[in-house]
């Protein structure tokens, strides 16, 4: 069945994005308001990178200087 099917037909056709000047806190709460678990960053019509929940994770640990735990790859 998987064979079958195109992308085109199962794939999202309106898209969330954020442009690049945007804050942590405005991209997460779109991506909390929309429940999706990544960000198209578009900047002059082009895409600049895909932003994760992962990567706002990381900037907050970052930014709160909270150590990792040494047995998880961070």
């Amino acid at each position: 069945m998987l064979k079958a099917q195109r992308v085109r037909d199962v794939m999202t056709w309106s898209v969330a994005t954020i442009q690049p000047e945007a804050t942590l806190a405005q991209a997460g709460l779109t991506m909390f308001q929309r429940r999706i678990g990544s960000l198209p960053v578009v900047g002059d019509g082009n895409l600049v990178r895909i932003l994760t929940g992962r990567d706002i994770l990381a900037a907050l640990r970052r930014e709160q200087k909270v150590e990792a735990d040494p047995d998880f790859p961070w």
